[in-house]
């Protein structure tokens, strides 16, 4: 006769002992899982509960100059039918739970964001005079600005830039965006942190452009005085008007290739400056 065997009943789990670190753990770790929670859910709840109010006002130009904060929307600036005095907005604020404030001034117009987190901007369409000068900061958005009679400064912190047709001098800084330029004859400068940088039609006899990493093409219709490029990653190409014109050339192309089918002459008055940190350079005449 075969005995069965005897089936021990399970041990219970041992009770998990709490050392110090254990309980430095959960002195750290719980008040941050709760924080993100927490913080997930307000963000899911701000980017549910949006609204928008519409915008229509007049701005005061002074002293020739207007100057504006959009927050992160996106604006489009162009030369419209207004008097000499003022400006007009006219758009949209759209925003998450709590309205923001949008002020107007001499100064010109800010839009106040009281929430870290969700949608909150201006998307709007400014008309300013003839002959004003435009300071455009924007926390984000994308700026359009075209036919100003003026200086133009643009400072985008992370959206798009696009310029055409400025008579004045352009000074344009994009946090990451791409820039693209067109129909430009004034004294320009172009920087942006990590955004390519297109520019066409060009005629302006001074550039200086810097970018953080994307590629950097100019294109002109006159010969220029003086072009500075740099990238720190990007490639760079210029192409330049066929002529007679000669060119004093310094390039540096710490890891890329470099290729010029230009006259060179080192005595030239027209100047070139090309440094990549690690794509290629290219300077030639147009086709």
């Amino acid at each position: 006769m075969t005995t069965a065997p005897v089936i021990s009943p399970p041990r219970p789990p041992a009770a998990l002992r709490m050392t110090p670190g254990r309980w430095v753990a959960l002195a750290i770790g719980v008040p941050i899982a709760l924080a993100f929670i927490g913080w997930s859910g307000f963000s899911l709840v701000a980017s549910i509960g949006q609204a928008s109010f519409p915008v229509s006002a007049t701005i005061p130009v002074e002293h020739g100059r207007l100057v504006a904060s959009t927050g992160g929307g996106d604006i489009t600036v162009r030369q419209g039918q207004v008097s000499g005095a003022t400006a007009r907005l006219t758009g949209t604020v759209q925003y998450s739970l709590v309205r923001p404030r949008l002020t107007v001034t001499h100064n010109g117009v800010s839009l106040h964001c009281l929430l870290p987190t969700g949608n909150c901007g201006l998307n709007a369409t400014l008309d300013v005079p003839s002959h004003t000068a435009v300071d455009l900061t924007s926390g984000g958005g994308n700026m359009q600005v075209s036919g100003i009679q003026g200086n133009v400064t643009l400072d985008s912190g992370g959206g798009d830039a696009g310029i055409s047709a400025i008579d004045g001098t352009a000074d344009v800084l994009t946090g990451g965006g791409n820039l693209t330029a067109s129909d430009l004859g004034g004294v320009l400068m172009f920087t942006t942190s990590g955004g390519d940088v297109n520019g066409s039609g060009l005629f302006s006899p001074h550039v200086t452009t810097g970018s953080g990493g994307g590629n950097v093409t100019l294109a002109f219709t006159k010969v220029p005085d003086y072009v500075k490029v740099s990238s720190s990653g990007g490639d760079i190409t210029i192409v330049i008007p066929r002529g007679n014109a000669s060119y004093a050339i310094t390039s540096n192309a710490s890891g890329g290739d470099y290729h010029s089918t230009v006259p060179t002459n080192d005595a030239s008055r027209h100047r070139i400056q090309v440094d990549s940190g690690g794509g290629n350079i290219s300077i030639t005449e147009a086709s």
